[in-house]
């Protein structure tokens, strides 16, 4: 007859009730693992490829590659730093709204329109971020 497995209460734990040794591991933080092919389940291999988006395309972009069925696969950062090009590029393609800088001597003024100061008004804090010399994204918050 088999003996009954005592259930244990994980939620209930007590620090005395562990058994065992005492292990120690190691954490690469930085380490980045190959992907594996969800329909091959093989190691993919690091492969440089061209993203095309529309009339936009983004070349030479790191990503990996089945051997055996050719599925490619960007990893999150890289598509978020993708998908983020793509959309300020195609702000370019947006009519958007032409406004006049002024000066008071010091500082450089802008008046944002009347449809954009509704979202503005709960907003505390605005992040200027440069893309080119002539090029800015505003960020408010």
């Amino acid at each position: 007859m088999k003996a009954k497995k005592k259930e244990i209460d994980y939620e209930n734990i007590q620090p005395e009730m562990l058994k065992g040794e005492e292990a120690t591991f190691e954490v690469q933080l930085d380490y980045k693992a190959h992907p594996h092919c969800t329909d091959c389940h093989i190691k993919m291999e690091p492969v440089k490829i061209d993203v095309k988006r529309g009339n936009i395309m983004i070349m030479n972009v790191i990503a990996y590659k089945c051997p055996k069925c050719e599925k490619e696969l960007l990893d999150v950062e890289t598509a978020s730093r993708i998908e983020r090009e793509f959309a300020l590029r195609h702000a370019e393609e947006i009519k958007g709204y032409e406004v006049k800088i002024s000066s008071d001597g010091r500082n450089y003024l802008i008046r944002f329109p009347k449809e954009l100061s509704k979202t503005l008004a709960t907003k505390k804090i605005a992040k200027i971020l440069p893309i080119d010399s002539d090029e800015f994204v505003l960020k408010v918050a």
